[in-house]
């Protein structure tokens, strides 16, 4: 067990969790939160997600953003504590989860207008 201080924390380039958070928050937080808010204006496109439904519903913008914000927030406080190799997977699975996520709702978004 080795804490982010340990010496083999060395072994991972210093601005690979910098860049993996920069693509974090370009796409789960930005990515998503543009997607989904222009996806709701679009006829035939429904939210599937009950909780993000009933923030869109509300304040979309406004609720949408506190969301994102706190849960990258959180995600990031358990990066600041996990050791090294794990806290890699924290970025990377919020950086993988947000390109899926806003390519599908792109996607979703693409067909509405064209089809």
């Amino acid at each position: 067990m080795n804490w982010r201080g340990s010496p083999e924390r060395a072994a991972l380039p210093s601005n690979v969790d910098a860049h993996l958070w920069l693509v974090a928050v370009a796409f789960f937080g930005v990515g998503d939160l543009v997607t989904t808010t222009i996806g709701y204006s679009v006829a035939g496109v429904v939210e599937l997600s009950p909780v993000v439904a009933l923030l869109l519903e509300q304040r979309a913008l406004l609720s949408l953003t506190l969301l994102k914000t706190a849960v990258i927030a959180a995600f990031f406080a358990i990066w600041k504590y996990a050791s090294w190799p794990y806290s890699v997977g924290i970025p990377l699975g919020l950086a993988l989860l947000g390109v899926a996520v806003t390519v599908w709702n792109t996607g979703v978004i693409l067909v509405a207008v064209t089809g």
